[in-house]
């Protein structure tokens, strides 16, 4: 079996790509011409007009962000829990 590899493309190829599309080009040509798939041609113009950024952290939501931060909490606070959990079997054997 083939592993899939994540092509990774620069921030200026980006917005080349997306400054194609604003120039006219569409989202199909463009994507037939560069050899891209493209729904990541749309996520780049999508992203790139909504923030100016590429970056998926850059372009969620307020709920997405909070979500992601009480994620990060939860994990955080449940490492302190098995912590004190091995802290009271070690206390309590001596």
């Amino acid at each position: 079996m083939t592993e899939k590899v994540k092509k990774v493309y620069e921030e200026n190829f980006k917005k080349h790509i997306v400054s194609l599309n604003t120039k006219g080009q569409s989202i199909s040509e463009i994507a037939k011409e560069y050899g891209l798939h493209k729904t990541s041609v749309s996520n780049w113009i999508r992203f790139y007009k909504n923030s100016g950024s590429f970056k998926s952290k850059d372009n969620m939501s307020e709920q997405q962000n909070r979500i992601r931060e009480l994620e990060r909490q939860t994990k955080e606070q449940q490492m302190e829990i098995d912590i004190l959990k091995k802290a009271m079997v070690v206390m309590l054997k001596h």
